[in-house]
């Protein structure tokens, strides 16, 4: 144990340059600079008990948003135990970025220590660490969630590995979460990598000639399914009820974004800019030269050494040729694929599939190390990769620009108006025609007829308020509508519909009501909707049946 504690001591040590400049207090400039907002309002859905969190108040320009019933809530919950420990917002991002380069490091590392040994293992996690797209995801994107996904990764390979290898219900409880995590933090992230990791199962189902785990795997997969179900599910039946056209047109449309083979392979150019049509982009965009390099070198070692190791060399073969398709999807010549598999518009950048390509050509190249562990290049090699990783990429770790602000700072003002109206088209609920061009009002409209609302208080998915009617009156309240939401008036239901669009310069699809003459305690909420209740039932289940596979594993003797 204290071996292993020394080792991941230098592992964390040695990526502290990765993230050493997060350590300070402020915050810096990101192009996705909702991280910090949406702990933010995760807070608020918290502090009223919306578990899990799916409507947010202030998006939308406070009109209130499903933001979490689409965007994958995962690793802001996270975020939000920072918070409630006590860390200002935009501290607790920083904190996740921080944590998210340790734990992917960490899970690489133990990933590989079980294939290849310790020494292989620690390099790997450091070319994995320092890859160029990882620190475009920090430094020039901001997308924490895609980020996280490098964490799931390597825990997701080495659950199924262990379990084909080793067996024991351990293993099959982490591959449930870890495939559950993956898919509630970043679900295109899981889109293209659990293919990857199901062709993984498989290979190793084969070399092992194990093939009555297979049964087990599949559970395993359930069981993730069923982790992530209680997000998963209305974010893929609710969708009609939501715009998407701004996230698959204009600049997001996935014909804009297509890299070249100079950017892949030859360029090491780093920018804090944007992706463009054609090989202008101002990013990196590269797979990264210790990484391709090592790949090809592997291929030829793992040719000359098949006899001797033929289990890892057929891995590497694998490996390198699904390496290869994944990087094929990012050139333009793939154009004909994504014609014709729809559902990769969503990716919307082709790039995005870097990701997969680095965790895969990172497993080659550590097997290229464990392959010459006992020749006496061995540790040359080991130092001289070391080295070429900081030499090339460690000066791409650091952000564009830093702003000395606080919370307080960045939600109010104008920072705080940007925060409300950013990406406010991206999952608008479908009755609102186009988004909100000012503020949602305090206070619900009357649209006809006489009243006067005495209180009014919003929270995360409810809306609650005091009113005299004088006479029958038409009331519109500050709320987009939505599937589950419902009204109440002195405790009965309401009907309320959505196409009351007067004074609107285009209809807003906001709930409305009547309300007859009298004093009325009314009540706006978003509630589950069947598909919901279905969801959250069976990640409940799934979270159980993970939890009792850990106890009974404390009582199984296992070969590892």
């Amino acid at each position: 144990m204290a071996k292993k504690l020394k080792i991941w001591a230098l592992l964390i040590l040695l990526i502290i340059p990765a993230f050493i400049s997060l350590i300070r207090p402020g915050f810096f400039w990101m192009q996705d600079d909702l991280q910090a907002f949406r702990i933010q309002q995760l807070d608020k859905c918290i502090s009223d008990l919306q578990i899990p969190c799916r409507w947010v108040p202030d998006a939308g320009y406070q009109y209130g948003y499903p933001q979490f019933n689409f965007y994958p809530p995962g690793v802001y919950y996270l975020g939000e135990l920072f918070h409630l420990i006590g860390f200002q917002f935009i501290d607790a991002v920083k904190i996740l970025f921080v944590l998210g380069f340790v734990l992917a490091a960490l899970t690489m590392f133990i990933f590989l220590r079980s294939l290849f040994g310790p020494v292989p293992a620690f390099v790997g996690a450091l070319i994995y660490t320092y890859s160029p797209y990882k620190a475009v995801d920090v430094y020039v994107r901001g997308a924490l969630s895609e980020f996280w996904s490098f964490v799931f990764f390597p825990l997701i390979f080495w659950a199924i590995y262990s379990l084909i290898k080793y067996g024991g219900k351990k293993y099959l409880a982490w591959m449930g979460l870890s495939i559950g995590l993956l898919l509630t933090t970043h679900a295109l992230m899981s889109m293209i990598f659990l293919p990857l990791a199901a062709l993984w199962g498989l290979l190793w189902v084969v070399l092992e000639k194990k093939w009555g785990v297979v049964l087990k795997l599949i559970f395993g997969g359930l069981l993730g399914l069923g982790i992530g179900a209680f997000f998963i599910l209305p974010a893929m039946i609710e969708k009609p009820f939501s715009h998407s056209e701004s996230m698959l047109g204009g600049y997001f449309d996935w014909r804009q974004h297509f890299v070249d083979i100079n950017q892949l392979f030859i360029s090491n150019h780093w920018g804090y800019g944007s992706s463009y049509l054609g090989p202008g982009d101002d990013l990196s965009l590269s797979t990264g030269h210790i990484l391709w390099i090592g790949a090809l070198l592997t291929t030829v070692l793992s040719l000359i050494w098949y006899k001797k190791y033929p289990k890892i060399s057929t891995a590497v073969f694998v490996l390198n040729t699904l390496a290869l398709l994944v990087l094929f999807m990012t050139h333009q010549k793939s154009s004909f694929l994504w014609e014709k598999i729809t559902i990769l518009a969503w990716l919307q950048f082709p790039w995005r599939i870097l990701a997969d390509s680095i965790f895969l050509l990172t497993i080659v190249s550590s097997a290229g190390l464990f392959i010459i562990r006992q020749a006496k290049i061995f540790w040359p090699v080991a130092l001289a990769v070391i080295i070429g990783v900081f030499v090339l990429y460690s000066s791409f770790f650091k952000p564009y620009e830093w702003f000395n602000i606080s919370d307080k700072e960045k939600f109010s003002g104008v920072l705080w108006e940007k925060e409300l109206t950013i990406s406010i088209f991206d999952y608008l609920p479908i009755f609102a025609k186009l988004p909100p061009t000012s503020k949602a009002p305090d206070f619900p409209e009357i649209m006809d007829g006489k009243a006067s609302f005495l209180s009014y208080q919003k929270r995360s998915n409810w809306q609650k308020g005091e009113v005299e009617v004088f006479e029958m009156a038409d009331i519109r309240l500050p709320l987009f509508d939505f599937p589950g939401m419902k009204v109440w008036s002195n405790g009965k239901e309401v009907i309320h519909s959505h196409n009351d669009c007067r004074k609107q310069e285009f209809c807003l699809g906001l709930i409305s009501f009547k309300l007859a003459p009298g004093k009325h305690i009314i009540k706006a909420e978003l509630t589950n909707t069947p598909i919901r209740t279905l969801a959250n039932s069976l990640t409940v289940v799934s979270m159980f049946a993970i939890a009792l596979l850990f106890i009974k594993s404390k009582y199984e003797k296992s070969d590892y």
